[in-house]
């Protein structure tokens, strides 16, 4: 994972966690694991008192067979989590990819704006519009003084 996504995903995770009032965030950190230098974010927030921990798996690629891989692999480490909230965060997820996170309960953040995590006490849902093309102007010139005066005549 580039260092630049690393530090996309944590502005994003941030910036979705501070759109709820109950929610302290208190750290959110990059911790490696594993034998090939993967990482994970780790975000510790307060809501209510409480405290909660999300584990965010993190790629780069939006390629929906790997975001399946990743997802498995994800519900299989749920079991042994002890109470911590999986997130997967991606630069982008297809309708289809969401509902498979939302199939296997587990909370996801994209790029493009879209998010639904699960904190207990809290969930959290955000939808972003699709963007839209802009329609290119009419082909015909608005008429002028000129064309207006002549077109009164006629």
């Amino acid at each position: 994972m580039s260092r630049y996504m690393e530090l996309q995903a944590v502005d994003e995770l941030r910036a979705t966690l501070q759109q709820v009032s109950v929610i302290k965030v208190r750290e959110i950190k990059i911790e490696r694991h594993g034998h090939r230098s993967e990482k994970d974010i780790v975000a510790h927030v307060d809501i209510y008192g409480h405290s909660h921990d999300l584990v965010c798996w993190v790629t780069e690629s939006a390629e929906p067979q790997r975001i399946r891989r990743m997802l498995l692999e994800m519900h299989k480490s749920v079991k042994g989590a002890g109470g911590k909230a999986p997130v997967l965060i991606a630069p982008s997820l297809t309708a289809e990819l969401q509902a498979l996170c939302r199939e296997k309960e587990i909370g996801f953040l994209d790029l493009e704006g879209n998010a639904c995590l699960y904190l207990n006490e809290v969930f959290i849902v955000k939808r972003s519009l699709p963007h839209r093309k802009e329609i290119p102007p009419s082909a015909e010139p608005l008429p002028t003084s000129e064309t207006a005066r002549l077109a009164h005549i006629a």
